[in-house]
């Protein structure tokens, strides 16, 4: 009529494909749509409660059952629809039930892959927002924002796919189920018959077999699928439903069945025992079935923690083993470290204490003594470097002073070379400063001096004889005269050439924006002026200033010569032939300064051309005194800049001392963590035997459990054959007697005979034993209850040594983060602060050796921490899978007792 074709009951049966069939939704819609249920861990509904029904609460709140008008309503409804509903063989019944229950096992697992899924996926989107676009790596990791936004993409897809194959199981399941439902529903609409319709009602009813009616007969059903209607059939008529009642049910082809002949008294009470203790095993069977599942699952969750404590013991077996290596590493860098300290100095450090030897019995006692030794170590080494450092500026700053001290010696050779070079035309030249060491130019300075001292002697003494004949010859006098009149413009040409070269150096300097050299404002000028004349006091005055300029450079040699030895004694085996080499220029250079003052005394009585010389001597002196003023200073300075080292070497310390405090403290907490680990091992191992004996008890209880019902039901198939036969021979006395009082007084004649008496002695023994059976029952329910008590102290102390286990955990967790942030900023300090010295030539070899030993302490300390971090993150994850499964634990706790799988969600 409305252009619909005609659909059947429910819409369920039709065959069409409906036009949104192959309409299926987006992953992330999919993946919306589970989010209520993972919250709820796929946990069904609970069934509505239904106070009006007491016999099936689970009903709808809008029904009322005892209500028959209502009730016949909904069973006119059910029958009607399920008329036409396909009805199917047992095979294929099992087959779609198998079906069921396998895609109802997959259901499961995508569901639990589903949530944890969906975990990861919310810590991966906490993750994320913790990093932006612009903001830099993590400190920790290599992480940045696009390798947290790819994992969350990647968690989603996860999730989606998870929803979707969740969505299709779901969608499978839904046929089978809705097959097996319409079989269930016809099968059921087969087998109902409807009371039968009392066509006489005043009309006398016959007695089936002769026996008068029952009040405990029984409703007729029909067994048509047509059962509104019932149609009264022949006697001699086959009817094929028969088939579907049961075998001990006459059927009666008028559409109803026949009342049992045979019907046991609604007083008796044997019935009322019967059923009370087919009730009460009932239910001792649910509660024995319930206490063997309850066992079951704590058999599992003790296995699981079984499993946890292995693993648990593995990861402290696995960290101590790692304890042992980085102890047994820094054992071999503390040996290598005394080697190095060593070789620095072998005269003081020959007798420098060896690494620690490790004789704990644990593995990790003995890392603390070693990481001390390793801190101790580190700070002699830099002191050593420091010192070397130190001895190494010292003398190339003394070099640098005897390189000037050559260079003025040069200049005074030069000078004399000049002077004489008109009496001596064969002198050899002053040798070049260019090109020499300092102790090799030196030595070759002061033997040239030495070479040229007897020609200066030669021209004193002919300087001299001449002197001696001008009291006979005035033209010798003049001629002397004007020798040393053409030295002094010699000397004072030398002295004018000298200051404009100092000038002009000063204005060049001043030009290019430098300020004055040392060498300028040395203060070592002659005290006569260059343009002075030539007069006899004049040129004693210059030959005096010369001979205390001289007499200074022999005391500030000395004073060089006692640093000289000094330094010496400061440098190592590598400086010994530089220091010999050292001592005996030095030797020389005594030597040359004897004969020099000897030659300096000859040149005060002949008062000649050794005044350049003298000046050039005390410009010299002059140089040295300020190159050993900037080398006090420099001394000054490194010492002062020693102490801040000192200080700063003291406070690291101190701080790592502090550090190797903290980590003993934290050894110490983990090794009771570790004790508190074994106590509860054993704890659980008793609670797991306790468990074992409660689970055999459960069994054995179980067993006779079993026992006595068979007991029972053997005993009530002998009580039901004894009552049918005494219905029986009731029904046969009634049946030959024709009146109810002949047939009371035949029942009562019959009652005293033989074998009313055995069956009446049966029935006494069956009460006493039914009795007994009962006691045992109830000892058997007091058993269960002390089960059940014993099975809720071994939960209590299950969730106690689990309670105590995530403490441990959270514990361990802890003091391992704070061992690693220990440990990170510990490699902080020592990359910030590893062995700075100053730049220096000599101190190459040090450097490097403490510089390769800090490497290999960061590679061996990185590597570590790598180790600690992939050690970590397996045990993150079964943290994560801990904390999902005790969530899980909780909320079918919370449910409550277990369902049944047939019930609806």
């Amino acid at each position: 009529m409305n252009g619909l074709g005609a659909r059947k009951a429910f819409g369920l049966g039709s065959d069409e494909t409906s036009p949104f069939q192959d309409v299926v939704p987006t992953g992330r819609a999919m993946a919306k749509g589970y989010r209520q249920e993972i919250m709820n861990g796929f946990e069904a509904e609970r069934p509505r409660y239904n106070p009006m029904n007491a016999d099936r609460p689970q009903s709808s709140p809008l029904v009322d059952l005892k209500d028959p008008i209502q009730v016949h309503l909904l069973t006119e409804t059910a029958l009607s629809d399920s008329r036409e509903w396909v009805i199917l063989s047992q095979e294929e019944v099992d087959d779609l039930k198998k079906q069921c229950q396998s895609i109802t096992q997959r259901i499961e697992q995508t569901q639990a892959n589903l949530a944890i899924q969906s975990k990861y996926r919310d810590a991966a989107v906490s993750m994320a927002k913790l990093y932006s676009p612009g903001k830099r790596k993590s400190v920790v990791s290599d992480r940045s924002s696009s390798d947290a936004d790819a994992e969350r993409l990647a968690c989603e897809q996860r999730c989606e796919e998870l929803a979707t194959e969740l969505f299709t199981l779901e969608k499978q399941l839904m046929e089978p189920q809705r097959r097996l439902f319409q079989h269930t529903a016809g099968i059921l609409q087969l087998t109902h018959r409807a009371a039968p319709r009392n066509k006489n009602a005043n009309g006398p009813t016959l007695p089936v077999n002769g026996i008068p009616g029952s009040p405990e007969s029984m409703y007729t059903y029909s067994n048509g699928r047509e059962s509104m209607e019932l149609v009264a059939g022949s006697d001699s008529m086959f009817d094929d439903r028969s088939l579907y009642l049961p075998i001990d049910q006459p059927f009666d082809p008028s559409g109803r069945s026949r009342k049992n002949a045979i019907e046991i008294p609604q007083k008796s009470p044997i019935r009322k025992e019967a059923k009370e203790l087919r009730e009460e095993s009932d239910r001792l069977r649910d509660s024995n079935a319930r206490l063997q599942v309850e066992c079951d699952q704590l058999r599992a969750a003790s296995d699981s923690v079984g499993l946890e404590l292995a693993a648990l013991q593995r990861e402290s077996g696995e960290r101590l083993q790692s304890m042992a290596d980085a102890e047994r590493q820094i054992e071999d860098l503390n040996g290598r470290l005394r080697e190095i300290i060593v070789r620095f100095n072998p005269k003081k450090n020959g007798g420098y204490e060896g690494p620690p030897a490790g004789t704990g019995n644990e593995p990790g006692d003995g890392l603390v003594s070693q990481i001390q030794y390793l801190a101790e170590g580190l700070g002699v080494a830099q002191q050593e470097q420091e010192l070397s450092a130190s001895a190494t500026a010292r003398q190339a700053d003394l070099g640098g002073a005897l390189t000037q001290f050559e260079g003025r010696l040069a200049a005074v050779n030069g000078q004399l070379q000049r002077i004489v070079s008109s009496a001596a035309a064969s002198l050899e030249p002053v040798p070049s400063v260019s090109g020499s060491s300092s102790s090799a130019g030196l030595g070759s300075q002061l033997n040239w001096l030495e070479d040229v001292l007897p020609t200066i002697e030669k021209e004193v003494d002919r300087a001299a004889e001449a002197a001696n004949a001008s009291a006979s010859s005035q033209q010798a006098a003049e001629q002397a005269d004007t020798v040393l009149a053409g030295l002094w413009d010699i000397m004072q040409s030398g002295f004018a050439e000298q200051q404009r070269k100092r000038e002009e150096r000063k204005a060049s300097r001043a030009s290019m924006g430098l300020g004055a050299d040392e060498e300028d404002d040395s203060g070592d000028e002659s005290p006569m002026s260059p343009s002075e004349t030539y007069s006899l006091q004049a040129f004693s005055a210059k030959v005096q200033w010369l001979y205390s300029q001289t007499t200074k450079l022999r005391e500030h040699k000395s004073v060089l010569k006692r640093q000289i030895k000094q330094q010496r004694e400061l440098n190592n085996k590598s400086d010994a032939e530089k220091d010999e080499e050292l001592q005996k220029k030095m030797a020389e250079l005594q030597t040359t300064a004897a004969a020099l003052q000897n030659k300096t005394v000859e040149l005060q009585q002949t008062q000649r051309a050794a005044e350049e010389a003298q000046d050039q001597l005390a410009r010299t002196l002059l140089d040295l005194n300020e190159a050993q003023e900037v080398i006090a200073k420099k001394d000054a300075e490194v010492s002062s800049a020693s102490r801040s080292i000192e200080q700063q070497l003291s406070e690291r310390t101190n701080k790592l001392s502090a550090l190797e405090t903290q980590s003993a403290q934290m050894q110490a907490a983990v090794a009771t963590a570790e004790a508190n680990v074994a106590s509860l091992t054993a704890q659980l191992k008793e609670a797991s035997e306790a468990r074992d004996a409660a689970a055999a008890n459960a069994a054995q209880a179980a067993k006779d459990v079993q026992a006595r019902d068979a007991e029972v039901e053997n005993l009530n198939a002998m009580v039901v054959e004894l009552k049918t036969e005494a219905t029986i021979a009731k029904a046969e006395l009634e049946g030959a007697y024709g009146s109810r009082t002949q047939r009371a007084k035949d029942v009562a004649a019959y009652s005293k005979s033989a074998e009313n008496e055995e069956l009446q002695t049966q029935l006494d023994k069956m009460k006493k034993e039914l009795t007994s059976t009962l006691k045992e029952y109830e000892d058997l329910t007091k058993d269960t209850i002390a089960a059940e008590r014993e099975k809720l102290d071994l939960e209590a102390q299950l969730d106690d040594a689990l309670a105590a286990k995530a403490a441990l955990d959270a514990e361990a967790r802890a003091t391992r983060e704070k061992l690693e942030a220990t440990v990170a900023a510990l490699k902080e300090e020592l990359d910030a602060e590893k062995l700075k010295v100053g730049p220096a030539s000599g101190g190459g070899p040090s450097r490097a050796g403490a510089s390769m030993l800090s490497e290999q302490f960061r590679a061996t300390m990185k590597e570590e921490r790598k180790k600690f971090q992939e050690e970590l993150r397996p045990q993150n994850e079964q943290t994560q899978r801990r904390k999902l499964e005790d969530e899980v634990r909780a909320l079918k706790r919370a449910a409550g007792p277990g369902k049944s799988p047939l019930s609806p969600r």
